[in-house]
């Protein structure tokens, strides 16, 4: 890192250690909290995860809510029918082969670092935006009732002004990956997205997280969108320039434990943990417990041991079936591929109406009129000649209004 970087985390550290009357009571008070929730997942394990079926999700259900605000996680089955995410696998495999995806991939090897630091070796993940089946997952209606639901779990309206708009959505275009079976390298460590070292230094983030560096971790609240719309990243490929109320995916193939499959500590307040770590005496003054400018959130060992207890992977997911995760949720995907089919899912997070999201909508348009990759990941544009992209006149209103398109009314 550079000195002037350098220079800004011992900063911010001093400041954010001087917003405790006791920086070191605090960090125990949150240890304590993270160890009891350890403890229960360690008790639970796999029905730590609330789930809930999509034809019930507009059905008053207190307990769900709170289960899910509680763990920052949710599963929604059925989203789709197994027949057509079974068609759409298929349809993504075409467009795989027919386009020459993989010998077009290796020619741009090491674009996208964003990973790099991270244990393991790049996911097997398609750096694919424009697909049909992409397009049809995210702008479909069930999607869009599907987001609707989960943004407004959240508070987005302080003094009669809103955050986001719970009931309008954007589209943030992500990949997808097709993961094979047998495969051994491929996984992904342990991490968040959304900001690494920004989750200290930069000022929105400070004022989001104030509660848990100011001894008032109990009113912390995860789910408070205040200033989420304001925060401002560290550029590098593959760092999120948007709020996401959840990050999430559609699963394409049957998958579950030990088929390579997602992972997740299912702790909400998990962040706090993270954040006051690095503030402690072991860690060095000019560090952030690896995490480093960007690249994602490192959560490890060597710092995070206690927090890494709670890592579980999730249950069986099938086609047609969603998981959705907090942004300050840590995840992972399983390091070794056991199962004997392709592990597949398509991309798909809830990134509500708000101004922050759509300045990034009209430039991720643009790209999506050329056929390139949106702006947020690296300039790999693999897409701009391939056979079965979407193009304008493919859309329907709906995604042209999510694609910053057209206005919404």
């Amino acid at each position: 890192m550079n000195i002037e970087i350098n220079n800004k985390i011992i900063s911010e550290k001093k400041n954010l250690k001087a917003k405790s009357k006791d920086y070191l009571k605090n960090f125990e008070k949150i240890e304590n909290y993270i160890k009891q929730e350890v403890e229960e997942i360690e008790k639970l394990k796999k029905s730590v995860i609330p789930e809930i079926d999509f034809k019930e999700i507009c059905n008053k259900n207190d307990q769900i809510i709170k289960n899910i605000k509680k763990r920052g996680c949710v599963i929604i089955r059925n989203v789709f029918d197994d027949r057509i995410a079974n068609e759409w696998n298929k349809t993504l495999e075409n467009y795989i082969v027919k386009n020459n995806f993989f010998e077009d991939q290796k020619k741009k090897e090491g674009l996208d670092r964003y990973f790099s630091d991270l244990k393991s070796n790049n996911p097997q993940i398609c750096a694919l935006y424009w697909s049909k089946p992409q397009i049809e997952i995210r702008h479909s209606e069930e999607m869009a009732k599907v987001k609707r639901w989960l943004n407004n779990l959240w508070i987005y309206k302080h003094n009669e002004k809103e955050v986001f708009d719970p009931n309008r959505e954007l589209i943030y275009a992500d990949r997808f990956r097709r993961r094979e079976p047998g495969d051994d390298s491929l996984g992904l460590s342990t991490h968040c997205d959304a900001g690494s070292f920004e989750r200290w230094t930069d000022d929105a983030y400070q004022k989001i997280y104030n509660d848990i560096f100011s001894d008032n971790f109990e009113n912390y609240n995860p789910f408070d969108a205040r200033y989420r719309n304001e925060t401002e990243e560290f550029e590098a490929p593959a760092v999120a320039h948007v709020f996401r109320t959840f990050q999430g995916w559609t699963a394409l193939t049957t998958q579950g434990p030990n088929d390579g499959t997602l992972q997740l500590i299912p702790i909400a307040k998990g962040i706090a943990y993270i954040l006051t770590r690095a503030l402690l005496d072991d860690v060095p003054e000019n560090e952030l417990c690896g995490s480093k400018p960007g690249r994602a959130l490192s959560i490890n060992k060597d710092y995070h041991s206690l927090l890494l207890r709670g890592l579980i992977s999730i249950p069986v997911l099938n086609p047609g079936d969603t998981i959705w995760w907090h942004p300050d949720v840590v995840h992972a995907v399983e390091d070794k591929h056991l199962g004997k089919n392709f592990s597949n899912v398509v991309y798909v997070g809830a990134t509500p109406y708000c101004e922050k999201n759509l300045d990034y909508a009209k430039k991720q348009a643009k790209k999506f009129l050329e056929g390139k990759s949106p702006p947020d990941f690296a300039s790999e544009d693999y897409e701009v000649n391939y056979k079965g992209r979407m193009k304008l006149n493919d859309l329907s209103n709906l995604a042209k209004k999510q694609m910053a398109l057209e206005d919404w009314i």
